[in-house]
């Protein structure tokens, strides 16, 4: 019964992540494009994202949903211009990681600026990870400037448990040219839910725990940027993320 009761709630709670998604989309976000200047319109956008994320995030805690663990939290005071990489257990890594890091951007699967639930969020606030390499650099090389940081899962889809681990070089390539930190984070979550092949309403009959840890930085130095000096930073973000 209490697996049941738990699916019902998972579903309420994915029904209004697709409500506040169209209603934001719809409503929020254009009438901010209209009455804010171009100067400030990524800095308000990005609040609105990480307040409504929070929110969204409090009601699945008070449900017991799942809980939130954070190791070091007193670093995150200090985040700003960091290129925040993290591995990626569970579908709702991304809105945890923003609803927790303030001013960050996230870059997401091209599909997502597709979604009819929250594509016009994901315009305003989120990178698309299907532009090329030149026009990606460019734009999170700006932003990091700015003070934002840029999450990036760099395996490209959900961890799997037991699966050798191989990050794409994206990041890397970014660290070099834009000269910013690398800020590992390792998420879990135990019980393990919302994985690879998972269905949405399997939540068991605990509340998942997601234990949030931030790792040392990987200072950024002046190295050439080539593919030889990206394989060997990646290398390390493995090391020091797994």
């Amino acid at each position: 019964m209490k697996k049941i009761v738990r699916s019902v709630l998972s579903g309420f709670c994915f029904a209004l992540f697709g409500f506040v998604g169209i209603t934001a989309g719809s409503l929020v976000v254009p009438w901010l494009l209209i009455f804010t200047t171009k100067k400030h319109q990524q800095k308000i956008i990005s609040k609105t994202v990480h307040y409504m994320w929070w929110i969204f995030v409090l009601i699945m805690r008070v449900l017991r949903l799942i809980d939130i663990n954070i190791k070091n939290k007193q670093k995150i005071k200090n985040m700003h211009g960091k290129i925040i990489i993290a591995n990626h257990p569970s579908l709702i890594d991304v809105v945890i990681l923003i609803a927790t890091i303030p001013d960050s951007i996230c870059v997401v699967k091209g599909a997502l600026f597709q979604n009819i639930f929250i594509k016009m969020i994901v315009k305003h606030a989120y990178l698309s990870n299907s532009m090329s390499p030149e026009t990606f650099i460019a734009q999170a090389s700006e932003l990091l400037d700015n003070g934002y940081n840029i999450i990036i899962f760099p395996e490209g889809t959900r961890t799997i448990p037991g699966r050798i681990v191989h990050l794409h070089r994206g990041f890397a390539y970014l660290y070099l040219k834009s000269r910013h930190d690398i800020q590992p984070i390792h998420i879990k979550n135990n019980p393990y839910i919302l994985g690879k092949g998972q269905k949405w309403y399997a939540v068991g009959d605990k509340t998942s725990v997601y234990t949030i840890k931030i790792l040392p930085c990987i200072k950024s130095k002046k190295m050439p940027l080539n593919r030889q000096n990206a394989i060997k930073i990646t290398k390390l973000a493995e090391k020091a993320l797994f």
